[in-house]
């Protein structure tokens, strides 16, 4: 396994933005995140490299 997230949360100001989102990527797996404006696709990314705090997960 090369990343697992676990149940990971995020909220600005209130607002939930990412809620207890789960997977895992194991090694020559290829993941595509998509999503309309807006949906957390760029705050998933923060999260999992350390750029944005996480409120709860791993």
């Amino acid at each position: 396994m090369i990343l697992k997230v676990d149940g990971l949360e995020k909220s600005f100001r209130g607002q939930k933005v990412l809620n207890d989102v789960s997977f895992e990527l194991k090694e020559g797996e290829i993941v595509s995140i998509f999503g309309k404006s807006g949906a957390g696709k760029s705050t998933l990314l923060r999260c999992i490299n350390g750029i944005e705090n996480i409120d709860r997960g791993a």
